[in-house]
């Protein structure tokens, strides 16, 4: 597996685990802790709770992931990108911002904003995304999805997951992402489950691999813990995932993650 160098920050075999924080602009984002709409507090948040905790990434969501609402287009993310840029403004540490988005429109105008990296939740189902971010020599984190722009992550065997990881290839700068989470009703948590015990099957792509499974169902059912009582089980969760080869933990706890994950890294 190859480090690639995202923003200034080494990712991959050779750096260690790297975490990326969470700031959600959409008041309808399923987890409450992260959702700020004030440009002011979301930077106050990202100085103090993820750059201050340790978080080398945060990133950003512009629209809600929950399947009860509707999709944004790339005109209405766009309206809400102004939100995002206004927060880098106003923050002072250094850190990668990455932009979550599944349209090249948005990524665009976020990496020539000051964006560094792209978070892809549909896995290249826009076609001009990875050209996009290949022409900034920008980084991409890859989530295997169907290719169709309104169901990210709907997949469900690990089989499944390979073959969305494969298709539309890889930049040079991409990060896997094997989708973890229940983007769809049809797939189970016993689907996230197998793909955790064969998450170490992803690093066989040469790239570095990315995990968003802070407490994610498919933990949360193992130990019969709510949302609010399920931070033991991420963090043995993350351990464990450094262990089979992620480099990047995506958390919304970034310093207990953070020490779950170096714990893991130094006596992997």
């Amino acid at each position: 597996m190859q480090t690639i160098d995202v923003g200034g920050l080494r990712v991959g075999p050779d750096a260690p685990p790297r975490i990326m924080g969470v700031l959600n602009l959409s008041a309808e984002s399923p987890y409450d802790p992260s959702v700020y709409t004030d440009p002011a507090a979301a930077a106050a948040y990202v100085e103090g709770e993820l750059i201050g905790e340790g978080a080398d990434i945060v990133d950003v969501g512009l629209e809600s992931a929950n399947k009860r609402f509707e999709v944004l287009d790339a005109d209405e993310e766009l309206d809400q990108l102004s939100v995002a840029l206004e927060v880098i403004d106003r923050v002072e540490p250094s850190v990668v911002w990455s932009i979550e988005t599944r349209y090249h429109e948005v990524a665009e105008a976020a990496l020539d904003g000051g964006f560094t990296m792209v978070n892809d939740i549909c896995g290249f189902a826009d076609p001009q995304m990875p050209i996009v971010c290949a022409e900034r020599d920008a980084a991409v984190s890859k989530m295997a999805s169907p290719p169709d722009l309104e169901r990210p992550g709907a997949l469900e065997s690990v089989e499944a997951l390979h073959a969305a990881i494969e298709r539309e290839g890889l930049t040079p700068k991409t990060i896997v992402d094997p989708a973890f989470g229940g983007w769809s009703t049809a797939k189970t948590t016993a689907v996230d489950r197998e793909t955790f015990r064969r998450l170490a099957e992803f690093t066989a792509y040469d790239r570095p691999v990315l995990v968003s499974i802070n407490r994610k169902n498919f933990l949360r059912e193992i130990a019969d813990r709510s949302t609010d009582e399920a931070l033991p089980v991420s963090l043995a969760a993350t351990a464990l995932a450094v262990e089979r080869g992620a480099n990047v933990i995506r958390t919304h706890d970034v310093a207990e993650t953070r020490d779950a994950a170096l714990v893991a890294a130094r006596l992997t």
